[in-house]
């Protein structure tokens, strides 16, 4: 689809049309992005209509992956016959100013030296490295990359990150968030770090095992190791003595739509809603009154929009928005 059909379609047809058309040709993006730039509602539309096609789809997201690698990988090609001898670092797309798609180098400088991979407030970061595997960063994250012959060993400073790991039995990819490892050969997670001794892992194909964090004695974390499976969920707390009893549970269904922007709530509470928006952007949305925070939804909302959420939020449940300087939107009855 190459062409608007303004008087034809919906916004919320045209978007579903261009994201299945991005889906199955990569090269349309662009056009797709030019036409969501145009409207903030355009955009919104055309990530929940990513979103549902990545649902429906549980391999889209790997396909998506692969198609990015394939991308990123004949445009270093070219770099390198243009730059001969420069070093392999990260080759950057023009895109979106909020989400980037990188391609790591082959090698770090010593096996001791790890790749760093950061992102900003409201910056979404993809990173294919040099194994096929793709992860994206979420807001406010740092992920250090060590890429050994014999292994895939990955610490997670700070935040969260998306993982589709390349398979490769012969080298185990760990993710260690405060000393509890996430170990898999080849499938998708998440892992969450927001503070100290607290790490959040949700497993949505394939299989990891999972140590608590924040344990220093080995019998310990040999002894405390789970195995999750597609769907579920592991949750530490800051107290340690809280991991022995700790199981995995079911992952909520809106677990990984963070990648897409657009994010399903059932029956959430606004205040929920809120803390999550509020992670993306210096403008902050606040609830005037504690029953304003208490009250509940059910929404598609993009969740790098704050001015989008506050507005859909304000319709659904009959608030008022309030700007109040360049920084703070308030819900108020």
């Amino acid at each position: 689809m190459t062409q608007e059909h303004d008087g034809e379609f919906s916004i919320e047809d045209q978007a579903r049309l261009l994201a299945l058309e991005a889906l199955r040709d990569p090269t349309t993006r662009a056009a797709a992005m030019r036409w969501c730039n145009k409207d903030p509602e355009r955009r919104a539309a055309f990530d929940k209509a990513e979103a549902a096609l990545t649902r429906l789809d549980p391999a889209a997201r790997r396909i998506r992956a692969r198609q990015r690698l394939l991308k990123l990988a004949m445009a270093a090609s070219v770099v390198g016959l243009i730059a001969v001898g420069a070093s392999l670092g990260l080759k950057k797309n023009e895109g979106n100013s909020t989400q980037h798609h990188d391609l790591a180098g082959e090698t770090n400088t010593t096996p001791d030296t790890p790749l760093v991979l950061t992102t900003k407030r409201g910056e979404v970061r993809d990173v294919t490295l040099a194994d096929g595997s793709v992860v994206t960063l979420d807001t406010n994250s740092r992920l250090l990359v060590w890429m050994r012959p014999d292994r895939r060993d990955l610490e997670l400073d700070h935040g969260r990150v998306h993982f589709i790991v390349a398979h490769d039995r012969s080298r185990p990819f760990t993710v260690v968030a405060d000393g509890g490892a996430t170990t898999a050969l080849g499938t998708v997670f998440d892992v969450e770090r927001r503070s100290r001794c607290e790490m959040k892992v949700v497993l949505f194909e394939g299989q990891v095992t999972v140590s608590p964090p924040c344990a220093t004695q080995r019998l310990y974390l040999a002894a405390n190791k789970q195995y999750l499976k597609p769907g579920e969920r592991m949750r530490y707390l800051p107290s340690i003595a809280q991991a022995a009893s700790i199981v995995p549970d079911r992952a909520p269904k809106n677990e990984g739509q963070w990648v897409t922007g657009v994010k399903s709530y059932e029956d959430e509470t606004v205040g929920s809603i809120l803390a999550e928006v509020n992670l993306y952007s210096s403008v902050q949305l606040i609830a005037a009154t504690p029953e304003v925070a208490s009250m509940r939804v059910s929404a598609d909302l993009h969740i790098r929009n704050p001015e989008t959420v506050a507005k859909h939020l304000a319709r659904s449940l009959g608030l008022m928005v309030e700007i109040q300087g360049a920084d703070r939107i308030v819900l108020k009855r």
